[in-house]
Formats: structure tokens, C-alpha cells, sequence
């Protein structure tokens, strides 16, 4: 139970990697963050956040409007799920690079690009120059373990490796809003996690 300020969590790196799980600051709104020990740092508006030893969440020279990640990880969700995603097709919301391979179910990965780059739009996913993927041509997209992810195209599955900090979560969760609002479901809560 995280969301608990009787834990003791002693380590150092306390919040190590917790940018895999948070892309959305309540201050600036869709943001790329990156941690370092007890401390992650919003890359846009530079504010850090500590990760206590009590689990407990506390702005570095601010008051940090969520005590626990399990709060801030809903108002996420919330915000997600508040936003046309379908408005956003001509600017990418996020930029990374990642390896991709093309996955042979059962027997191989083909490696395709050692670093790709990738593009998340409200719409789509684009990696590299020309692979295109329309949300409305894909049939899902998954996170596999710490930093991978995967898309569903047709009969072909492509696989994005990123870094030890690569956020796969948030292709998930914009996928998943876009597919709930062109269902005709815009109040529709579930975001593939």
C-alpha cells in the first residue's frame, strides 16, 4: 500500500524511474519528467517533487497539490480523459527515440531501426520518416515490462524499445482516450491500464 504514511521506504533512489508511470504535471499539463534519486523534475516548469521516505510526495520549495503517486497517478487519468486528444493531430504531444524491431510471434524479433524516432500524436503514431500508425487502422497498444511497447497493425506487431526511462505508458493512455471518443464513448474511463 503505497498510498500509506506509516511505510518506511528507506532507499536512496526512491524515485528512480517513476517517469515511466507520470507524464502529466498539474502544473504545466503534458510533460516529459526525469528522476534522480528521491527527486523528480518536471522538465518543462523545473519543479522537483521528493519522493519521502514515508511514500508521502513534497514540492521542493512548493506545495505539491497531490500527497501520494497513487493520487497524482488518477488526476493523470483524469486529465487524459478530460482532453480531445482528436484535436491534436498536426503537432506531436510527445517525441522519443526507441529501437524498433518487427516481432515474429513465437520465433524472432527483426531489429528494423537501432534508434527510431517516434512521434505521439492525438491520432497516431509515427516512427521514423515514413511509418505511419492511424489509431483507427491499429488494434492495440500494450506496455511490455519496463520500457517497451507494443502496436498491433494489421497482422504485424512492432515493438518500440526505449531507454531505461522511456515512458510507454502514455501511448497506451492517448490511444486508449482516442479509441474511447471515436466509439462515441467520450465519457469512457478505461485507458488500457
Amino acid at each position: 500500500d503505497e498510498a500509506n504514511a506509516d511505510n518506511v521506504f528507506l532507499h536512496k533512489k526512491r524515485a528512480e524511474y517513476l517517469e515511466r508511470a507520470m507524464y502529466v504535471c498539474p502544473y504545466c499539463g503534458l510533460a516529459n519528467f526525469e528522476s534522480h534519486n528521491d527527486t523528480i523534475k518536471c522538465k518543462t516548469c523545473n519543479r522537483e517533487i521528493k519522493y519521502d521516505i514515508t511514500t508521502e510526495l513534497k514540492g521542493v520549495g512548493f506545495d505539491f497539490p497531490y500527497r501520494f503517486v497513487s493520487e497524482w497517478y488518477d488526476y493523470q487519468k483524469d486529465y487524459i480523459n478530460s482532453l480531445d486528444v482528436t484535436a491534436n493531430t498536426e503537432k506531436p504531444l510527445f517525441s522519443d527515440n526507441a529501437r524498433l524491431s518487427k516481432v515474429i510471434v513465437y520465433k524472432k524479433k527483426v531489429l528494423l531501426d537501432k534508434n527510431s524516432s517516434v512521434s505521439l500524436f492525438g491520432d497516431k503514431i509515427v516512427i521514423g520518416n515514413d511509418l505511419v500508425f492511424p489509431f483507427n487502422e491499429v488494434s492495440a497498444v500494450t506496455v511490455l515490462g519496463k520500457n517497451k511497447l507494443n502496436i498491433y497493425h494489421d497482422k504485424n506487431i512492432y515493438q518500440l524499445k526505449g531507454s531505461k526511462r522511456f515512458n510507454a505508458l502514455k501511448y497506451v493512455n492517448i490511444y486508449n482516450r482516442y479509441m474511447n471518443i471515436i466509439r462515441g464513448d467520450e465519457n469512457g474511463k478505461f485507458l488500457g491500464l
